[in-house]
Parts: structure tokens; sequence; C-alpha cells
């Protein structure tokens, strides 16, 4: 067994949180919810999850737009949760909209169907002729 330290994505881990880029518990979250409720800053926060206070902000703002789309709250009381703002949490609802729409496919970029069509024959083109110029003659006899 290697005594060599860990590396994470090539960084030096003893540099960063513990937790840091570790799935979220559910005891976890609802610690993350209780000390919002507190009052506590992000900082002190973070440093209690051993997380980056960007992870603290992000994971808070996916929470607000899971309660808006998984359970239809309202955000008021959204707002009591989490601790955002309204337009915090509008603007979190906008971004996930957004990026979801990027992840389904647009309809203006699926390929139109072909269509055949039997080309002409070569009858049909010499009628097409004649009636065209018969009409370019009736025009140029007009102008006269």
């Amino acid at each position: 067994m290697s005594t060599k330290p860990r590396t994470m994505y090539g960084l030096d881990p003893s540099k960063y949180p513990a937790r840091m880029g570790q799935p979220w518990k559910d005891e976890e979250i609802e610690k993350l919810l209780r000390n919002i409720q507190k009052k506590k800053t992000m900082e002190e926060i973070a440093k209690e999850h051993e997380r980056t206070v960007g992870s603290i902000n992000s994971y808070i703002r996916k929470l607000a737009t899971d309660y808006h789309f998984n359970d239809n709250r309202p955000i008021e009381e959204i707002q009591k949760y989490t601790g955002l703002t309204k337009e915090e949490i509008e603007d979190a609802i906008k971004r996930r909209k957004f990026n979801e729409a990027l992840k389904k496919p647009h309809v203006s970029l699926q390929p139109k169907p072909v269509i055949e069509t039997p080309l002409p024959t070569m009858m049909e083109v010499v009628s097409l002729l004649q009636d065209i110029q018969g009409k370019l003659n009736l025009l140029l006899e007009r102008d006269k």
C-alpha cells in the first residue's frame, strides 16, 4: 500500500475541504437546512460541512429549484427553508429551465423527411417551355 497522499484531479487534497465533491447525504441536508434557520454564515456552514462556500450556495439553489419543480412550493416558503431572496430563487429557477431546455432536442435540428417527387418527362418540360415562350411573346407584343 502506497503512503503517497492521494490527489484529487491532480490537486493536493489537503488544500481543499474533506467532503468536497462528495454526494450529499440526507442527514447532511437536514443539518444544512437547520444551520440556515439558525442564521449561520455561509463560511460557518461550509466549515461545519467540510465543503466550499460555493458548494453550499450551489446546493441551496438546487434545493430551492427542487422545492419549486418537484414539490410545487410557493417562493415565500422556499425563502424560509433556504434563506435565499426571491430574486435568487427566481434566478435559480430560470437557470434550471434554461439548462433543461438545452438537454431537449430542438425540432428545428431534426432532419426533415425527404419527399421524393418523380422527375417530369421530356414532353412535360417541352410543354412548359412552350407555355413560357408564348407568355413572353404576349408580354413583348403588349410593350410595343
